[in-house]
């Protein structure tokens, strides 16, 4: 009589798969996630550099003069802000009433792909925004006025746990040891920036209390390399010792 035989695996062998298969998933899942975040990332820059460049169109139509980086209430008949907002908050109206929306005609590119927000980008306050001025006391109010663009942040990632953003994003000036507004930790630790010339870059943070302000505005961090990163990003003034993108 012939053997029968086996059509099914043992539990050993089904045990042995399952954890070769789980090995696998522990070795993959990281690679996955990094590339995954890389692949945000780099949408997130590409959206900031669409953004920059209709900040530029902007301004050449105006004939040199910059669009407002504030967000005030959305129904100025002559609005020339880059966006405004709507009962304190940010909407698709809001945003298409923005000076800026006629060159990109889509929401996508106000919000990066690691949050639900329907905008998460802000303004330098120092390009027509809210101040504070230069050494001059001057905002930049017209492209000329821009004499550093390869070094001269445009937008950022802002975090607000109120879910919007109000204003622009303030940086005081170097040597103040106090943030404003909050870099959003959407990227792990490191933020986004786009400059006045088109670039966009990465900016890698290196001390803990950048990442770890917890929502609190105002906050004061003496001696920390990436305030004095941004300050010497800002456009007026050239901070010492600081590298540029």
């Amino acid at each position: 009589m012939s053997r029968r035989r086996r059509s099914a695996f043992t539990l050993v062998e089904l045990l042995v798969v399952i954890g070769i298969i789980a090995t696998l998933i522990a070795i993959l899942l990281p690679a996955l996630n990094r590339a995954r975040e890389q692949a945000r990332r780099i949408r997130c820059m590409s959206n900031m550099r669409q953004l920059t460049v209709a900040w530029t169109m902007y301004a050449n139509d105006a004939k040199g003069f910059l669009c407002g980086a504030d967000t005030p209430p959305i129904g100025n008949p002559k609005e020339w802000h880059w966006v405004t907002q709507q009962n304190n908050s940010d909407t698709r109206e809001s945003i298409e009433a923005g000076v800026l929306y006629r060159y990109l005609n889509t929401l996508d590119v106000y919000n990066c792909p690691n949050t639900s927000y329907i905008r998460t980008y802000s303004m330098n306050s120092w390009l027509n925004g809210e101040g504070p001025g230069g050494p001059n006391g001057k905002l930049a109010l017209r492209m000329s006025d821009v004499k550093r663009p390869t070094s001269t942040f445009v937008f950022v990632e802002e975090w607000d746990p109120r879910g919007y953003m109000i204003n622009s994003f303030m940086v005081l000036p170097y040597p103040s040891a106090g943030w404003v507004d909050i870099p959003a930790p959407l990227h792990g630790r490191a933020g986004l920036l786009a400059f006045a010339d088109g670039h966009a870059a990465m900016w890698p943070w290196t001390d803990p209390r950048t990442w770890r302000r917890n929502g609190q505005f105002n906050t004061s961090t003496p001696n920390n390399p990436d305030l004095i990163d941004i300050q010497g990003w800002r456009g007026p003034e050239i901070v010492p010792g600081r590298s540029i993108y």
